[in-house]
């Protein structure tokens, strides 16, 4: 249930930097409104922009934040960029911040959930023609996802975590949120470990999904193998579902040197898979 929609009014500045970092028409073409909602009697915060001028019903992209729970959260001028773009390719862009008690990949994974319900509410919204978005982090709750709905026509992972085992030898803080997770939670951490690594649980993420995976082959956050041995176990068990792989040579996490070609890559799939009704 939606409780609060507010539009985002950035400062002159800010929106400078907008326009310098990302593009003149999110300021000019799109809205951004900061959200609360109710997620299992949970009130969560997140946003939705949306192009200015809607004339007709849009497809809808989920997008998941990395991170947990203070580190990585989208405050107004991130929510206007990365989610204003996606709107101003035509698109209706949401997000969750999660819940403050971010269980990474427990019970927050329903307030992805409970988004398409928001997008179920708002008029405009066609939630016959959905895709999902996740980076890092967001890339481990896309997969969790994708094996728990087939409602999504495609799906983008940037630098998506596909193996928690993995993530945790090659990066301390990821191996400190473990540690961490199972003082909080009466979990053990080989189910941490499965339940989050999609690698353990490929064969149940829905195979009529296609999904574009980008990773920069010198991230130092989350190794480029787990998309790449991702891909190779997706392609290998539903050969007539269209996966794609590219690997930015020399890039870091954030695709920093790439940015332009990622957008597009992005843009593009989601062109392909959604804008056909």
């Amino acid at each position: 249930m939606l409780l609060s929609k507010d539009i985002v009014d950035l400062e002159r500045q800010e929106k400078i930097y907008i326009e310098n970092g990302w593009s003149t028409d999110l300021i000019e073409c799109t809205k951004t409104y900061k959200i609360e909602y109710l997620s299992d009697d949970v009130t969560v915060e997140g946003y939705i922009s949306e192009p200015d001028d809607i004339k007709s019903k849009l497809p809808v992209v989920i997008w998941n934040r990395g991170g947990f729970r203070e580190d990585g959260k989208l405050d107004d001028f991130l929510a206007v960029g990365i989610l204003g773009e996606i709107a101003s390719w035509g698109y209706v862009a949401m997000m969750t911040n999660y819940r403050e008690d971010d269980e990474l990949g427990g019970k927050d994974l329903d307030d992805i959930f409970n988004l398409i319900s928001i997008a179920e509410e708002l008029p405009y919204c066609d939630t016959d023609r959905m895709g999902m978005e996740g980076w890092s982090r967001g890339g481990m709750m896309l997969y969790m996802t994708l094996a728990r709905t087939d409602r999504f026509r495609c799906a983008v992972s940037v630098a998506g975590l596909a193996d928690f085992k993995m993530s945790s030898e090659n990066n301390i803080h990821i191996s400190e949120i473990v540690k961490k997770k199972l003082k909080e939670m009466n979990e053990t951490e080989e189910n941490i470990i499965n339940s989050r690594s999609a690698f353990r649980f490929y064969e149940n993420i829905c195979p009529d999904t296609p999904i574009l995976f980008l990773h920069g082959t010198k991230d130092d956050k989350v190794n480029f193998k787990e998309s790449e041995e991702l891909y190779g176990l997706l392609k290998t068990k539903n050969k007539d579902t269209n996966y794609e792989l590219h690997l930015f040579d020399g890039d870091d996490h954030y695709l920093n040197k790439h940015k332009s070609e990622v957008a597009k890559l992005r843009k593009d799939w989601y062109d392909r898979y959604l804008l056909k009704k």
